[in-house]
């Protein structure tokens, strides 16, 4: 079928095109044009009228300024065409699997037409339903549906950024319930500081993600059920969490040896496992009459790691959380950052540990609580905690010493690397300004939402590489639900209007009225119950 022409181009320069059109079309619609050889996908960049009214036919609200122009002779038509500049994105080439840059813009008179499905089809990368197919919503202002590469995601790792309220939390969840059809039934891991995405549990349940025998699962992990073996930690992290910041150089130094001592390689061949009351032996059998003080003040500080998190035999079953076809949510919240942090860093370690010396034939069937013989993908909501700005990012006193983020050199190694082992991560957040700009940049898929504030902006336009100066500028006007998507997951930057999930969503905004008005009518806040209220008799200045 032939598209209707929408327009002609006027003039180009380097910036792109300009072309005449009686359609006001919005920011960010695609057109195309027809050369000898190809379709060249554009993308309108902006628009303004051809013609501007004078003034004086504005300054009556109640005449059409159409009719005003009619009566003083002037021609209505003129007024009702627009000036729309164009860029060029290019045609499809097969053979390399994206858009190809013609290097010149249309020249005046070329024809322009608005771009329906099958000029839109080589946007995306995957066809929805297929394998490796993640459907996430459709080209704002249209029903073309847009589908990412789940390949290149998890291979190449996601960034979500977004706004507080502007659905992101909504849109990750999206994401998952992709990644838990039958056409992937990918291992998904969710690090969730804010207790947010349990509600994805009703997944498991929904006839949407059946198929034969093939039934997603959903596994909640609460604070309470999450420990870290002591052994697994490093010399560093234990003294992080044992040091209140009094902590001297020779109790350091002391704790140090003793910890070299306890992690001497066994006649097997592995490291040795110690428990928390083997070490606090092993500092006891360093007194030597000369450093009591410096022995009583490490041992005190050792009941630290009674707190609940920290276990002598029990580990972070990885291969059990990170199963086929089954979402993990590690519930973190109520722990402090500093623990989160913590937490974090040793199930990351784990999980690279997992993979790598499974690709390298180190782990195998024969060490079933270590073997890993997939690719894995982690959700890190609140990325920013993880991985900050800086070198900060700890808090004093609850395990991250109000120091360097434990969590962060492994995320940064996995982010760089994980890519050989089949270890993705998707980084979660509101505040990009805080994130640390390395770990941003190698999030090769970015689905960016409303930002308002310049500092993420400019921390968004300086990190990633996709981000064109016109996709900054976009973002503070982009509605709740709708994300520019760009990167290696689909092939050019597009404007999506997220789908509905198929689930509940609990990262709404609470309606703070309906819900005072709702406890008002319960009888639960009468006077004895520990509210005042007002005497009845009492002037109150009516």
């Amino acid at each position: 079928m032939t598209p209707t022409p929408l327009g002609i181009v006027l003039r180009h320069d380097k910036t792109g095109f300009t072309f005449i059109t009686r359609e006001h079309l919005k920011t960010w619609e695609f057109v195309h044009y027809q050369t000898d050889r190809q379709q060249i996908l554009c993308r309108v960049a902006e628009t303004e009228p051809l013609t501007e009214y004078p003034v004086e036919f504005l300054l009556d609200t109640g005449i059409s300024p159409a009719d005003v122009a009619e009566f003083c002779g002037f021609d209505p038509d003129e007024f009702e065409y627009f000036m729309t500049k164009g860029v060029v994105i290019g045609y499809f080439d097969e053979r390399l699997g994206e858009f190809i840059n013609p290097r010149m813009n249309p020249a005046a008179g070329t024809v322009i037409h608005r771009s329906a499905a099958e000029q839109l089809r080589d946007i995306n990368k995957a066809q929805s339903g297929e394998i490796g197919s993640a459907t996430i919503g459709t080209i704002a202002g249209t029903d073309f549906e847009v589908v990412l590469s789940v390949k290149d995601v998890v291979s190449q790792h996601l960034s979500v950024i977004a706004a507080t309220g502007a659905g992101k939390s909504y849109t990750v969840g999206v994401i998952v319930e992709e990644l838990l059809m039958p056409h992937n039934r990918a291992p998904v891991l969710i690090f969730d500081p804010h207790g947010e995405y349990t509600v994805l549990d009703a997944i498991a349940n929904d006839p949407r993600f059946w198929d034969g025998d093939y039934k997603p699962k959903v596994r909640i992990i609460k604070p309470e059920s999450i420990k870290i073996r002591v052994c697994d930690l490093e010399t560093s992290d234990l003294i992080s969490i044992i040091d209140d910041g009094t902590m001297s150089d020779k109790m350091k130094t002391l704790f140090g040896s003793a910890c070299r001592t306890l992690r001497r390689e066994s006649s097997r061949g592995g490291t040795r496992q110690f428990t928390r009351s083997e070490l606090r032996n092993t500092v006891e059998e360093m007194r030597d009459g000369s450093n009591d003080s410096s022995i009583e003040g490490i041992l005190w500080r050792l009941r630290k790691l009674d707190n609940g998190i920290f276990h002598d035999h029990e580990d972070v079953p990885i291969v059990d959380y990170l199963r086929i076809g089954q979402l993990t949510v590690m519930d973190v919240s109520g722990i402090s950052t500093g623990f989160q942090q913590m937490i974090a860093q040793v199930i990351l370690q784990k999980i690279f540990d997992a993979r790598q010396k499974t690709e390298n034939g180190t782990y195998t069937s024969d060490t079933p609580d270590k073997y890993l013989p997939y690719p894995v993908f982690v959700i890190l909501e609140e990325a920013h905690r993880f991985a900050p700005q800086g070198s900060g990012g700890g808090a004093g006193g609850d395990g991250g010493g109000g120091r360097v983020a434990k969590s962060k050199p492994i995320i940064k190694t996995i982010l760089s690397e994980g890519r050989k082992f089949g270890v993705g991560i998707c980084m979660v957040s509101q505040r990009p300004s805080k994130l640390d700009s390395d770990s941003l940049s190698q999030c090769m898929t970015q689905i960016t939402m409303r930002i308002i504030n310049p500092a993420d902006q400019e921390q968004i336009g300086r990190s990633i590489e996709s981000v064109s100066r016109d996709i900054v500028s976009e973002l503070p006007a982009l509605a709740k639900g709708h994300a520019i998507v760009s990167g290696v997951g689909i092939n050019t930057p597009t404007i999506v209007r997220i789908r509905q999930r198929y689930g509940r969503d609990r990262g709404a905004s609470k309606d703070a009225p309906s819900i005072w008005v709702r406890e008002s009518h319960t009888g639960r806040f009468k006077q004895g119950s520990g509210a005042i209220l007002p005497d009845p008799e009492m002037d109150i200045g009516v």
